[in-house]
């Protein structure tokens, strides 16, 4: 397995330097169900807000990316169930990153996640402070 650090992963997605993406798009096809890539759970969050904040994709085309890459046999995705959770149902339209710290928060037994954020506190397992 060979870990992928949140720059090529964007590389990858958004295609916006043509050595840079070709290199990340090389990578991803050399990726095989027995010597996959690991995407931390730390990595596909750094990559929402990029593609959020300096990007400006829709929240739709942000999830749609990140649940391509989760069922990808290619990559191993930590916190993937979680991550699926959150970003699968349709509750939640504002951030997907929010939507993963309620998830994860959730999934290790936290009584709740408590927040300043009051889009955030909406969601299921998350409070204001």
């Amino acid at each position: 397995m060979i870990g992928i650090d949140t720059n090529v992963l964007v590389r990858y997605l958004v295609k916006d330097d043509p050595c840079q993406s070709k290199k990340a798009a090389t990578l991803f096809k050399s990726l095989t169900p027995e010597k996959r890539g690991f995407i931390s759970i730390v990595a596909i969050v750094e990559t929402i807000w990029i593609l959020d904040s300096i990007y400006n994709e829709t929240t739709e085309s942000i999830k749609e990316a990140i649940l391509k890459l989760i069922s990808s046999r290619r990559l191993f995705v930590q916190c993937a169930d979680e991550v699926e959770a959150a970003l699968s149902g349709d509750a939640y339209a504002g951030d997907p990153a929010d939507a993963i710290i309620a998830q994860l928060g959730k999934a290790f037994g936290c009584e709740a996640t408590v927040t300043f954020d009051k889009k955030a506190a909406e969601l299921d397992g998350m409070r204001l402070l």
